[in-house]
């Protein structure tokens, strides 16, 4: 005997038709997975180079502020020797000065000093500060 179909199903040709709409639907969701698949590689080579635009974008300030950092610096080690070198002039100089006022503070105090003697320490000391002006 024919086995006949469940009472539920319908007629053979709505059956058909959903096969056929299953297997149409089915091969379309293979063919974009397998066209995701095939485009991965462009998908990264895409996102590679916006990546390293990016970082070359974000690098090139960085880059500039860097050089005129290092260029900054050079010019501060610059003035860092030259006020150095200036401080250590002027303690000399400050040095020179308090042993002069000293020597003429102990000649003032003397109790034999004269005024021709003290005119005399007085003209022979060779004055501080024209190492300042000459430095």
């Amino acid at each position: 005997m024919i086995a006949s179909a469940p009472p539920d199903s319908g007629p053979p040709w709505v059956q058909i038709l959903l096969s056929a709409i299953g297997i149409l639907g089915g091969g379309g969701g293979i063919a974009s997975v397998a066209a995701v698949l095939s485009q991965r590689r462009r998908f990264r080579a895409d996102a590679a180079e916006v990546l390293t635009d990016t970082a070359l974008a974000l690098i090139q300030p960085l880059k500039l502020r860097v050089a005129e950092l290092e260029a900054e610096t050079v010019v501060a080690r610059q003035q860092v020797e030259t006020a150095t070198r200036e401080v250590s002039e002027l303690r000399m100089a400050v040095r020179e000065a308090t042993v002069m006022i000293r020597r003429w503070r102990s000649a003032i105090l003397a109790p034999d000093a004269t005024l021709g003697q003290l005119r005399t320490l007085v003209s022979n000391t060779r004055p501080w500060y024209d190492d300042i002006d000459q430095g």
